[in-house]
């Protein structure tokens, strides 16, 4: 299961303790507060962190942009975690040489247009990782 509103730690207890399922919990990260936020949900399996709304028009999701993913670098995150938020061709070379990333969530990136998938930049997406020494690892 894959959350991304504004469930608390119990609801997440409660969702465990009653069901076999992995949880990944969606996160919006703005700055280092948000990480240990998310570092305080130690039930769920991983942690998703996304870009960070701004403004009240933005989508808790969705955006195609992207946090400061150099933040990362000075945080202890206690979980396994995946990148969202903006991964495109122009910088999924980057978004994988991110130290201890365990996965990557990739949607608008690859479409054509507002939901609607594209099976030309998924391809070439994925001829990028394929091709990347910081995937071959």
């Amino acid at each position: 299961i894959q959350l991304h509103g504004n469930e608390d730690i119990s609801y997440i207890h409660k969702l465990k303790k009653n069901n076999d399922v992995t949880i990944i919990k969606a996160f919006g990260i703005k700055d280092l507060k948000d990480f240990k936020i998310a570092n305080e949900y130690l039930d769920v399996d991983y942690f998703l962190f996304d870009y960070k709304p701004t403004k009240n028009y933005e989508l808790p999701g969705g955006n195609a942009k992207s946090f400061n993913w150099k933040i990362t670098r000075n945080v202890k995150i206690l979980k396994k975690w995946f990148l969202s938020g903006g991964i495109n061709e122009n910088n999924i070379k980057e978004a994988i040489g991110i130290k201890n990333l365990y996965g990557i969530d990739i949607s608008s990136g690859v479409e054509e247009k507002l939901g609607v998938k594209s099976d030309n930049k998924i391809s070439r997406i994925l001829k990028i990782i394929k091709n990347t020494n910081e995937y071959k690892k």
